[in-house]
């Protein structure tokens, strides 16, 4: 529905369509009671203004009227907690069996393994319909790692060690961002989406093939200008 939106980002991950579905729900909640809220100060302001004539009265309170604005705001209000609170383990609970990936964020690199010792520089190279779980550290400051099309973000911090998981839905090349502002190049690297097996999609990549001091040295080459006679 929302594909071609531009301001709607892609929806690639089985994550994507709950998280949608909540935030629509608070913005056209937040939208309806805007309007509602408007619509009854224009109103009393014409009804109850002060006219020539006519004395002020004082209006006692009502009981079901005070229920009603408590009840129904407190009922709203737990369906929106209740409805976050399970998106939220959701994300935050790896399924069993999950791929492991090992990721380490530096200036301004992601270096990431897979559990058979492939590594990658700015890339994660994922099969459709598998779920990844990443374990992630800082070398340096504070990172976030951020895929938009799959509606997943998580702080990388120094010191310790932060997870995350994910299933994409399909294929593709979608972006991944440093949500955190770590420097002037945080925002450069990508998640290709394929359809063949982990091993085989990692081994396709240009940059596996090049090794791992290889695949270092591709990655200051992309960091560093291009300087020429």
């Amino acid at each position: 529905m929302f594909n071609n939106f531009p301001l709607w980002p892609e929806r690639a991950s089985t994550m994507a369509g709950n998280v949608d579905a909540l935030y629509i729900f608070l913005l056209v909640l937040s939208g309806l009671m805007c309007v509602l809220i408007y619509t009854l100060i224009l109103v009393f302001a014409a009804r109850y203004r002060k006219r020539p004539g006519h004395v002020a009265e004082q209006i006692e309170g009502s009981n079901p009227l005070e229920f009603t604005w408590s009840i129904i705001p407190m009922g709203i209000f737990l369906v929106i907690f209740f409805w976050g609170a399970v998106i939220f383990f959701q994300e935050r609970t790896p399924p069993r069996g999950a791929t492991e990936v090992y990721v380490v964020a530096k200036q301004w690199m992601w270096k990431l393994q897979h559990e058979d010792g492939q590594r990658e520089i700015n890339e994660l190279h994922v099969p459709v319909g598998r779920d990844i779980k990443m374990i992630m550290t800082s070398q340096d400051v504070i990172h976030s790692f951020y895929v938009p099309a799959f509606r997943i973000k998580q702080d990388v911090l120094p010191g310790r060690y932060t997870t995350a998981w994910f299933r994409a839905t399909q294929p593709g090349t979608y972006h991944l961002f440093c949500a955190e502002y770590c420097g002037t190049q945080n925002s450069g690297g990508s998640v290709p989406v394929g359809t063949p097996s982990l091993g085989s999609s990692i081994a396709s990549s240009p940059i596996a093939r090049l090794g791992v001091l290889g695949a270092l040295g591709y990655g200051l080459y992309r960091l560093l200008p291009l300087v020429t006679k």
